[in-house]
């Protein structure tokens, strides 16, 4: 009961922070466009632009490098520990599971389709993946993005959500209401990355092994099997519908199940370290690529530090900015901030604090001239994409 509890604790601890993660640089982005969008992080991009790196050694538009390494990183995941990246990693799937889990609560019971509309169903996804990859290297435009449900999450609250991204938020709900009575029906029926990784987890060195002496047949991890996969029946789960999410160990009472080789029942290893590993393979492609400037977390301006700072708005103003950084980041016209403010022309270069004028009094002077012509400058840089699929 203790390492299912330890288990559950580490699985929803990575899946709750990712997701908040993600929110925090999906809102980021919709604020001020020095940060990517969303897409940018999200390893389905690299995929898209994997044809035209190939063909064309360029990127596809709003695909950034980010895409491409967290795209190897998932594929290293898939050859380790099989579909472990969507089990523990992606967050579309958990909003899925936070459905289902609602709708388990509420209903008290799981739903199913027959056995063979489910499988006919499951065939979808492929097709999709088929057709996005194929539109998109034929049209070398990203063709999937407004359909995206992913993207649309990012984009609620925002103008875009009912004009560029309708579709997409319809397939969201439509996900979400879903998987409150079957649970990730987007991952099983429809998901494109989960259609890629289904063959290729297939050859993952570690599986899950089903210990036939010690199995009762009891059912329970089949139960809570997110993606339906037979459990109890199978001596190796080679199912590349299993996104290794380690539930079926926590409700095994005969502790029948196993993480081992393919072609060893040595090596075990444990569920826990399995989820652990998954994300230490994340985090470390992340970290080294980040030290080494090829994963970009917001886009370069080439400004320092105190111009920069203004990209949030008039309100980061302080003593060591100028003029100068007035001028470039809100584009007033310096002849009218010399005549209110009284400064000649080699003064732009001076701190405010050296000039003897009060950066709160800059900051009304720029918000009375933007809402006069009717702007935010807390928004002159809102928006606009970074980066992403």
């Amino acid at each position: 009961m203790q390492k299912s509890t330890t288990q559950k604790i580490i699985r929803y601890t990575i899946l709750v922070s990712i997701l908040l993660l993600t929110v925090i640089l999906g809102r980021l982005h919709s604020y001020i466009k020095l940060f990517p969008a969303i897409d940018a992080f999200c390893p389905f991009g690299g995929l898209e632009s994997l044809f035209t790196v190939i063909r064309y050694d360029a990127f596809l538009k709003r695909i950034a490098l980010s895409s491409m390494i967290l795209f190897g990183a998932v594929v290293l995941t898939a050859l380790l520990f099989r579909r472990s990246f969507c089990g523990n990693i992606c967050p579309l799937g958990f909003l899925q599971e936070i459905s289902a889990r609602i709708g388990m609560k509420i209903l008290g019971k799981r739903f199913y389709l027959p056995s063979r509309l489910d499988r006919i169903m499951r065939f979808i996804k492929f097709l999709v993946l088929v057709v996005v990859l194929g539109g998109t290297w034929l049209t070398l435009s990203l063709i999937f993005r407004p359909m995206d449900p992913w993207a649309a999450f990012h984009h609620i609250g925002s103008e875009e959500l009912f004009s560029s991204y309708f579709i997409g938020f319809i397939i969201l709900i439509a996900s979400l209401i879903g998987s409150f009575f079957l649970d990730r029906v987007f991952c099983k029926y429809v998901c494109p990355m989960g259609a890629f990784l289904a063959p290729v987890s297939k050859i993952g060195l570690y599986s899950i092994k089903n210990d036939r002496e010690k199995c009762t047949s009891c059912g329970k991890c089949d139960s809570v099997c997110s993606m339906n996969v037979s459990i109890s029946d199978s001596e190796v789960i080679k199912s590349g519908e299993c996104i290794s999410c380690m539930e079926c160990f926590a409700v095994c009472p005969e502790a029948a199940l196993s993480v081992t080789p393919l072609k060893s029942r040595d090596r075990k290893l444990k569920p826990s370290l399995l989820i652990f590993f998954t994300l230490l393979i994340f985090v470390v492609v992340i970290g080294i690529t980040t030290v080494t400037k090829q994963f970009v977390w917001k886009a370069p301006t080439g400004l320092p530090p105190r111009t920069e700072r203004l990209l949030w708005g008039p309100q980061r103003l302080k003593g060591d900015n100028t003029f100068e950084d007035v001028v470039t980041i809100f584009r007033i016209n310096p002849a009218f901030i010399m005549q209110e403010w009284e400064i000649s022309e080699e003064d732009f270069t001076l701190p405010l604090s050296e000039l003897q004028k009060d950066p709160d009094s800059v900051q009304e002077f720029i918000e009375e001239l933007y809402e006069e012509a009717g702007l935010d400058p807390r928004k002159i840089y809102a928006g606009g994409a970074c980066g992403g699929h």
